[in-house]
């Protein structure tokens, strides 16, 4: 670990836990908030550089900079939650029950809520209020849809000027069938029959039990793992949550869903740079293991490669034109993907490669029968 990496983690350790920073070294403030921006958390250092005395206090510029970042982000969130409150007000005016996902929901167990940085907000309202969600929330101010139909993908997307609003009829989408099945009775029990009821403005607004709430934020962290990188911000998500809900977990619950999806090796490796990194005490980090420094040492040199949503995945995007070319390209891509993977984690890789292959061949056997029913 550089110097700068080792700044980096005693100053993102006192944001989250809210704990006095001592760094003796000199400080190359460029070089840690580089590498804060590029894990989404320069406005959590921010919070605590601004209030560091010494030598080691940053430069005005700097300084500048850092309350400029804050201000803007304590902007963005007062928007946000201007735009939430008008929505939930509407759809439980029209007895629909939304579930606020990520977001706000996270930002609450922060110590300065106000510091964690997101851009959008993400409702839940489920299969059978999906439709009639999505319309009434277009009747908001401002509130127009882009990209997506009401048809297609997990989430209708609803922009509110440059606050996108994500309205989901599922909290994942998954592709295996008996994952699926496994995850939609996770989502089940932690969406719809325990949710927790919390003082929101003026509001009383819904978010996932607990457990849900734990699993959820490491599966969202799992998945941009897989696909579009994941940061700190994302680890820090997960530490903090599980910290807040120290002592109040099911533990066998959130056991089962963890085996269940088959995620202990990247539940426990995750945990491993949580403990190793973020400090948090091993007895608030279940199902700690010890013995996965190994693969965590290789998890850690890919989050920091990555960043939070910024790997840049060449072969994927770089495509010929043809569909026998392009099928050629996606089944390449299966094994590609499955070399990075299995890299860290063997077993997931390989489950993850046999549902591509599911996926891919049901695909092309169903555009061949349609092609040879047209012929006929």
């Amino acid at each position: 670990m550089s110097v700068t990496e080792a700044q980096y983690f005693a100053l993102l350790r006192s944001a989250l836990w809210d704990t006095p920073v001592a760094i003796e070294e000199e400080v190359d403030w460029d070089a840690v908030m580089q590498l804060a921006k590029h894990h989404t958390t320069n406005v959590l250092l921010s919070g605590v550089a601004s209030q560091i005395t010494g030598n080691n206090r940053p430069s005005d510029s700097m300084l500048g900079e850092m309350q400029s970042a804050m201000r803007l982000n304590l902007m963005n969130q007062l928007q946000l939650r201007r735009i939430l409150t008008s929505a939930v007000k509407l759809l439980q005016g029209h007895d629909i029950e939304p579930v606020l996902l990520k977001g706000f929901s996270l930002a609450m167990l922060y110590p300065n809520p106000s510091l964690r940085q997101f851009g959008d907000i993400d409702l839940y309202v489920g299969l059978e209020n999906f439709h009639k969600a999505c319309k009434l929330l277009c009747t908001l101010p401002g509130g127009y849809n882009w990209r997506e139909e009401e048809d297609s993908g997990r989430h209708y997307n609803i922009e509110f000027g440059h606050y996108p609003m994500e309205v989901h009829r599922v909290s994942a989408d998954l592709k295996g069938h008996k994952e699926k099945s496994v995850y939609e009775s996770i989502e089940r029990n932690g969406l719809f029959e325990e949710p927790q009821r919390v003082d929101f403005e003026s509001l009383q607004l819904l978010i996932p039990s607990k457990e849900f709430m734990v699993f959820y934020t490491f599966f969202h962290a799992w998945n941009h793992f897989l696909t579009t990188g994941v940061g700190w911000r994302q680890i820090s998500d997960l530490a903090v949550t599980l910290h807040a809900y120290q002592g109040q977990l099911d533990l066998n619950k959130l056991y089962n869903w963890i085996i269940s999806m088959h995620l202990l090796k990247p539940w426990q490796t995750f945990g491993f740079l949580i403990v190793d990194n973020l400090g948090m005490p091993v007895d608030e980090m279940p199902f700690y293991e010890p013995s996965c420094r190994r693969r965590a040492n290789k998890l850690y040199c890919r989050v920091m490669a990555e960043g939070n949503f910024r790997r840049t995945n060449r072969f994927k995007h770089n495509k010929q034109k043809g569909a026998g070319i392009n099928h050629l390209h996606s089944f390449i891509g299966i094994f590609v993907s499955f070399f990075q993977l299995a890299a860290i984690f063997p077993g997931q890789a390989f489950r993850k490669m046999i549902t591509s292959l599911k996926i891919g061949f049901g695909k092309n056997f169903k555009k061949n029968e349609f092609f040879a029913h047209r012929m006929n």
